[in-house]
């Protein structure tokens, strides 16, 4: 598995496709501040700590990134038969599978970190501190904490639809069904005004991935949120894993 993964490893972060994309997202992580710093000294007034307030609300996005990022690994599978090779030479199905999941957890974090990073930086260097900072920077780790299972959820969703839907737009289908569809749907089936679908509605949407962060005011470190976004995080991680992973393992390789 060692190996594997390092070959999984070196053959994603040498796409260019990888190093297109690291670049966009540090492009925009470094444009905002500069160009509030010296471009735009009016559109941002705010402090270090308003930046990263500023970021909380767009954690969502990072759900639908998980297709990208999926995408870095897997994306050459199908189209150059290399699935298809790997199955043929005999390496286990469940190396296969859990080998290209780790390897997409390992290179979204490091896309994040990068990003994060390199946003957080520049905001302190260029951006003024004020005295409530320090609660807004927690805020900013709290909610981080919460959406990094959730992220990982989202990605073991789009690496099961990957590896189970050759063609794109079903795998897209289904997870963007997951992710925004079937939200919109439960609240839907919420104001319907029948007691017990709705209850059953309500249940079931805060089972979803986009549930928690749809809780803008959110005490900070509380315990309850936190537990729910790891609870739900980790259902969907370990859920889809398992069920991709045994549809993989009968799955007819053509």
């Amino acid at each position: 598995m060692k190996h594997y993964l390092t070959a999984e490893w070196g053959r994603a972060v040498a796409r260019p496709y990888f190093r297109a994309f690291l670049l966009v997202l540090l492009a925009l992580a470094a444009g905002l501040p500069l160009l509030w710093r010296f471009g735009l000294g009016d559109m941002f007034q705010g402090s270090f700590g308003d930046s990263l307030s500023l970021l909380t609300p767009f954690f969502t996005v990072g759900l639908y990134l998980a297709v990208v990022v999926a995408d870095e690994v897997f994306s050459d599978q199908y189209k150059n038969d290399t699935l298809k090779n790997e199955v043929s030479f005999g390496l286990p199905r469940r190396r296969i599978y859990l080998g290209k999941l780790v390897t997409a957890a390992g290179i979204g974090l490091l896309l994040a970190f990068l990003t994060l990073l390199v946003y957080a930086v520049l905001c302190r260097v260029l951006l003024p501190g004020a005295v409530g900072d320090w609660v807004q920077i927690q805020t900013f780790l709290f909610r981080l904490l919460g959406a990094l299972p959730l992220w990982m959820g989202a990605l073991s969703l789009t690496v099961a639809a990957m590896f189970n839907l050759a063609h794109t737009i079903p795998m897209m289908v289904v997870v963007l069904a997951c992710l925004g569809g079937l939200s919109s749907v439960l609240r839907m089936v919420m104001r319907t005004g029948v007691d017990w679908l709705a209850r059953g509605a309500e249940m079931l949407y805060h089972l979803l991935l986009t549930a928690p962060m749809d809780v803008m005011e959110v005490p900070l470190w509380s315990p309850a949120w936190l537990g729910w976004t790891w609870g739900v995080g980790l259902l969907w991680t370990l859920g889809a894993a398992a069920a991709g992973l045994a549809l993989f393992a009968r799955r007819d390789i053509r």
